[in-house]
């Protein structure tokens, strides 16, 4: 009698672990499957933009753009053009062909720069006033105004000063954009949602945003 509760002991042992077994299986499956789906829903929402943003700069942006990549194939003598790093930086400098450019400081990593900015949540096309989410660009806050917004407190045209590479004052993204540009550059900046805030909900943008901003340089201090 004794044997078989032992046995019948262990059997009910072996039941159990069995059991546990298989459930521990299925958490781990339901586990990769959902970590599977968000992944292919951030490739899926990455690849959307990238794509959205290079049809913008080579279709309806103005003026029309091609990529640094092209140029040796352009036949204008100015070609306007886009600059990128990877899938999820772009820039274009609008007066990349002023005259005295190149004699200007350049901005390097360590430098502080005074900049006005306006930043916006980059959807597909041209952003507008509706998508701004920050800026100290005198003209952008009178937009605002406009639209209602009381800027009187939050918002200052003040040009603001940043050092170039201290992820404090930049990230990472705009000082790698920003990084080579000339005192006086106005520059239009694209950036994936990984390249941005990320998965992050910050203030007035939403969660896995592309974002375009204009930053304009207006001086170049060396340390």
């Amino acid at each position: 009698m004794a044997r078989c509760k032992i046995f019948t002991k262990f059997a009910r042992y072996i039941v159990m672990r069995r059991l546990i077994n298989i459930a521990l299986s299925m958490v781990v499956a339901i586990a990769a499957t959902l970590v599977a789906s968000c992944n292919n829903e951030t490739d899926t929402t990455l690849t959307s933009q990238q794509s959205s943003i290079e049809k913008y700069l080579t279709g309806s942006h103005s003026p029309k753009l091609i990529p640094e990549s092209e140029l040796g194939t352009s036949l204008d003598e100015h070609p306007e053009y886009y600059t990128n790093w990877g899938l999820d930086i772009y820039r274009y400098i609008t007066n990349m062909y002023d005259a005295g450019r190149d004699e200007k400081p350049i901005a390097e990593i360590g430098d502080d720069l005074s900049i006005t900015y306006t930043a916006y949540i980059f959807k597909s096309g041209k952003p507008t006033s509706k998508d701004i989410f920050a800026t100290n660009d005198a003209a952008s806050i009178k937009l605002l105004q406009e639209l209602g917004l009381n800027t009187e407190y939050e918002w200052s045209d003040e040009p603001k000063v940043v050092q170039l590479g201290n992820d404090k004052d930049l990230f990472d993204s705009l000082s790698t954009a920003l990084e080579g540009c000339h005192e006086g550059d106005k520059v239009e900046i694209y950036l994936t949602f990984e390249a941005a805030y990320g998965k992050h909900h910050i203030g007035m943008v939403p969660s896995k945003s592309a974002q375009m901003w204009e930053i304009t340089i207006n001086q170049i201090t060396k340390r």
